[in-house]
């Protein structure tokens, strides 16, 4: 089976430029980022600035960040290519990721150590320097503490991303029976993993601290434990660049609103009360590789399609500066929504919804849309293409290429 190298772009730490190769772009996956950020943006706005009976809905933006994943297991192998070199990846991968994150963590946590709150600034140090370094997830008191938690899922990223030039030689020239089970195998872990979890620590309602938890935030937010969403964004991309076309984009949108109506209707369960013990990571994660495939395929195809419109596509590149900074900005702006509560209020005494805190929400959206788009045109964009040039510079002369998948020519 041979497949054919395409462009494309992913989650929050994949952007637009995808490998050198020439080939049809993937732009409606560029939009799609946007929708996924969103979500994790109103599942924010769910815990600092609640408004009245959206609880439920908002708290399903959560799933945002597994999107991400599918997503980056689906475009690294998208856009791989058998002439590859390891250092050439790597360096793409850290020049995708690291300057911005650099800053994303250093103004939070400045402002954190300047301010008179009670939390340790040695801690806080401490947790901004294992973000730095892209091991935040791999620590359960750091993964949902420091001044901008939202970091956990780049340490997340960064294992995947050692992992991607090695899995890819494997399953890139498997038949279609052996990526089934693989695809079957990794959801399966998933929900082994979620039930465990749930077994060893049944679902509880009016959860307002973590103390004690440190086994479920690690089998919740660790690598180890997302790994699966990954595997699953392979299959996937190996699938449809051996021609798989499942379902069009009309079907398996219907097909994610069917979970989504489940999961909002049984909002008041308690594996749906509070965020260790949600299901919707796990439910949705089958469902976002289903409308992948389809969006990829209309875009090979050549049909219209929203997602790749000029404004979409541009709030789609500014997305992974937005999930950056969606925290660092709303936390001000709820606090000054709720005079006198620290961080940890937010979490341990949770705010009582209200009408008034709908015009917060639009300004904090207003502030982070203004400070990605600074961003990612000042930082993100320009130290991109300044260390991807050193790197493919350096990629050439490497003598450690990446071998070709198994079935590749």
């Amino acid at each position: 089976m041979k497949v054919t190298p395409v462009r494309g772009s992913a989650g929050p730490g994949d952007g637009g430029t995808g490998c050198p190769a020439a080939g049809a772009r993937l732009d409606s996956l560029t939009g799609l980022r946007w929708f996924a950020t969103l979500g994790v943006f109103l599942s924010h706005v769910n815990v600092l600035l609640p408004v009245p009976h959206t609880r439920g809905l908002f708290s399903l933006g959560e799933s945002g960040v597994s999107l991400f994943f599918v997503l980056s297991g689906f475009v690294l192998t998208w856009t791989w290519t058998p002439d590859d070199t390891l250092r050439s990846f790597y360096g793409r991968r850290f020049a995708r990721v690291w300057p911005l994150l650099v800053v994303a963590v250093a103004v939070p946590t400045l402002f954190a150590l300047t301010s008179a709150g009670s939390v340790s600034r040695a801690h806080m140090l401490l947790v901004a320097l294992s973000a730095v370094l892209l091991v935040q997830a791999w620590v359960p008191g750091w993964i949902l503490t420091g001044a901008t938690p939202v970091t956990w899922s780049l340490s997340c990223e960064a294992f995947f991303y050692a992992l991607f030039p090695f899995a890819v030689r494997r399953i890139g020239g498997w038949r279609a029976r052996q990526l089934l089970w693989l695809a079957g195998g990794a959801l399966a872990l998933l929900v082994a993993l979620r039930a465990g979890l749930w077994l060893a620590r049944p679902p509880e309602t009016g959860v307002t601290s973590l103390a004690g938890y440190d086994g479920v935030v690690f089998g919740v937010y660790s690598p180890a434990a997302r790994v699966p969403q990954f595997l699953i964004g392979m299959v996937t991309a190996v699938a449809v660049r051996a021609g798989w076309r499942a379902v069009g984009v009309r079907t398996a949108s219907a097909l994610l609103l069917v979970p989504l109506f489940v999961l909002w209707m049984l909002r008041g369960s308690a594996f749906r009360s509070a965020v260790l013990f949600d299901a919707v990571d796990t439910v949705m994660t089958p469902f976002f590789a289903l409308l992948i495939a389809a969006l990829a395929g209309r875009d090979l195809a050549g049909e219209v399609s929203l997602l790749r419109s000029r404004a979409l596509t541009r709030l789609g590149q500014w997305s992974y500066a937005f999930y950056l900074f969606q925290f660092t900005v709303l936390l001000p702006v709820a606090r000054a929504a709720s005079p006198g509560k620290e961080t940890a209020d937010f979490f341990t005494d949770p705010v009582r919804p209200a009408v008034g805190h709908v015009g917060y929400a639009v300004l904090g959206l207003v502030i982070t849309l203004g400070v990605s788009a600074f961003f990612y045109r000042w930082v993100e964009h320009p130290w991109e293409k300044r260390i991807r040039r050193r790197f493919t510079t350096i990629g050439r002369h490497s003598a450690s290429p990446v071998a070709p998948a198994r079935g590749e020519t």
